[in-house]
């Protein structure tokens, strides 16, 4: 018991002796005499400016710490500021630095501003304290035995902006963050971690605020990171915003190297369009359908970004807009490696119908595929809403396939190929009465031939069915197999669409099979079962009509009238021949 009784009063000596050591040194040490040496240690490392403003000040037990006031750093070789920090602290653990363990107690940051910056040439502004050499490829290397392991408590950062500025696109874009907080951070510890940020951009012009919080795992070894439980939330941040937010949950999984992305995501409404810039506008006074002015030049395609993606995962959408095409219940699986992208399966629910498909896009050729079955799809809405189409009615299939590729969107147009089918019921041509304009062709026969018809909102022509087939070539569709019936009418015909010049060039041949009463039927009987032929040219979305019932109409119906007079003479003749 004397023995245990003498080493413990001579380890409390120790203590109180190092404890003195500690307090005589934190007394007497000004790490502030020594701001001109780091000020220049800094800028011959770095080309920088350093500027301490503030007061450093030393902490050390239990852990050794440093806290500074306002300081900043410049750009390389630059006056201009590049980072700012109105208050900074930091401390390490004394003790597991004898374990080689470097154990940080909590990180807080206030007051940050941090200028990033691209340049015209592509170099950044901090390319330099990024380090330029990549890791060498292969296979993950162990770290060397011995070596240092971080831990660090948590990071907390407050009231500070990100700026990011290229100067080649003009686009800017701000992040403010209101609260940044980690839990701890250590090779195959979990943590949590929650974010409240602000992003702005002016180009195209946006204001966010961002909410996020989750679980998460790294480890430093194989240099993997897991992000589980996300609940992130973005909604508008600018006063009046009206548009529902954004919200997502999920998991994440991120491994250094190969680079690869794995997940598993759900949001309940997502609107991409708010996140594009708006489409260009045609020229002043150009044609309805025109494409938008030349003397803009048309933007690239640009498909490099996917080169280097290497993810798989699965993605729900309780509602989605893109391209203003709304969708609902949307699954999507996606693929990525090599600079191929696959996105299958590809399910929604859309304009009272279903969705099933394929689409893959490759940015080594700068191409796109897609496969897609349409079933019992309500057709106007969904022309209206895609694209700006107002020409067909009704509900029924439609199917999809095909390929484009090309520098840009006019270019992907001329370049469509594939096939497509339609297949409707209760449907409508709107724009155009053809009973109508067949009606007014037969009254103007024997004068000056009827003068083309625009297409009118107020006008259409029902169907029961309407069926069609495509063959698409080089942004060229052709039909030649049209096949549509109403109680007065039967459709045939045959033709070409341009997509790329958003043109038509087609034949309808209509034939009048009744003398009903509907659509001016009971005025066209001395046309029943003459076929006219009916030409529709002009823009695709307003398209122009002429019915020319010619010498072929003039023809039958002459023929039509000596048939008669021929039954009247043989009738007489058989009255004859009775008495």
């Amino acid at each position: 018991m004397k023995i245990l009784k003498t080493l413990l009063l001579a380890a409390g000596g120790i203590v109180v002796l190092i404890a003195l050591v500690i307090a005589v040194v934190a007394a007497t040490f000004d790490p502030n005499k020594y701001k001109p040496e780091i000020v220049a240690a800094v800028k011959d490392k770095t080309g920088r400016t350093l500027a301490i403003e503030g007061n450093l000040g030393l902490s050390f037990f239990p852990s050794i710490g440093i806290a500074v006031g306002k300081v900043s750093l410049s750009e390389p070789d630059s006056s201009r500021i590049f980072a700012r920090v109105e208050q900074a602290k930091i401390s390490l653990a004394l003790w597991p630095l004898l374990s080689k363990r470097v154990v940080v107690d909590r990180v807080t940051l206030s007051g940050l501003a941090l200028d990033l910056v691209q340049g015209k040439g592509g170099k950044t502004n901090f390319g330099d304290l990024a380090g330029s050499t990549p890791p060498a490829a292969g296979p993950k290397a162990a770290p060397p035995k011995g070596a240092m392991r971080l831990d660090v408590a948590g990071i907390d950062i407050r009231s500070s902006t990100i700026g990011w500025r290229d100067e080649s696109s003009g686009q800017r874009y701000k992040a403010t963050i209101d609260e940044f907080k980690t839990g701890r951070i250590a090779s195959g510890v979990p943590g949590k971690l929650s974010l409240s940020a602000r992003v702005e951009a002016a180009q195209p012009k946006a204001d966010y605020q961002i909410r996020l919080s989750g679980d998460y795992r790294l480890n430093f070894e194989k240099q993997t990171f897991a992000f589980s439980g996300i609940d992130l939330k973005v909604s508008g941040a600018a006063p009046g915003t009206k548009a529902p937010p954004l919200s997502l949950k999920g998991d994440v999984e991120f491994d250094a190297s190969p680079q690869a992305v794995r997940f598993t995501l759900a949001a309940d409404q997502v609107n991409l369009d708010r996140y594009l810039p708006p489409p260009p506008k045609p020229a002043a006074g150009a044609p309805k359908g025109a494409s938008p002015s030349s003397t803009k030049p048309e933007e690239p395609i640009d498909l490099s970004a996917l080169k280097a993606l290497n993810l798989k995962g699965d993605l729900k959408i309780e509602q989605l807009i893109a391209s203003n095409v709304k969708l609902e219940k949307v699954h999507l699986g996606v693929k990525a490696a090599g600079g191929k992208v696959d996105a299958e399966p590809l399910t929604a629910d859309l304009y009272q119908g279903k969705l099933s498909g394929a689409a893959s896009a490759n940015a080594n050729t700068n191409r796109f595929a897609l496969k897609a079955d349409l079933a019992g799809v309500a057709i106007g809405p969904l022309l209206r809403d895609a694209l700006n189409n107002d020409l067909l009615e009704g509900r029924g299939n439609v199917a999809l396939d095909v390929q484009t590729g090309g520098a840009t969107a006019s270019a992907m147009k001329k370049t469509l190929s594939g096939n497509a089918n339609l297949a409707l019921r209760d449907s409508s041509l709107k724009g155009v009465n053809l009973a109508e304009l067949l009606r007014k062709a037969r009254s103007l026969r024997g004068s000056n031939p009827p003068a083309e018809q625009g297409a009118t909102a107020a006008e259409r022509t029902d169907f029961t069915e309407l069926a069609a087939s495509f063959v698409i070539r080089n942004g060229v569709a052709h039909n030649d197999d049209l096949s549509a019936k109403s109680p007065l009418l039967r459709l045939a015909g045959s033709g070409d669409i341009d997509i790329g010049a958003n043109s038509i060039d087609y034949l309808i041949k209509a034939s009048v099979v009744a003398s009903s009463s509907g659509q001016g039927g009971k005025d066209l009987a001395e046309l029943r079962g003459i076929t006219v032929p009916v030409k529709v040219t002009g823009a695709l979305d307003a398209p122009r009509f002429r019915a020319d019932l010619g010498a072929t109409v003039g023809n039958a119906v002459k023929q039509r009238a000596e048939d008669k007079l021929k039954e009247r003479a043989q009738d007489r003749l058989r009255d004859l021949l009775r008495r």
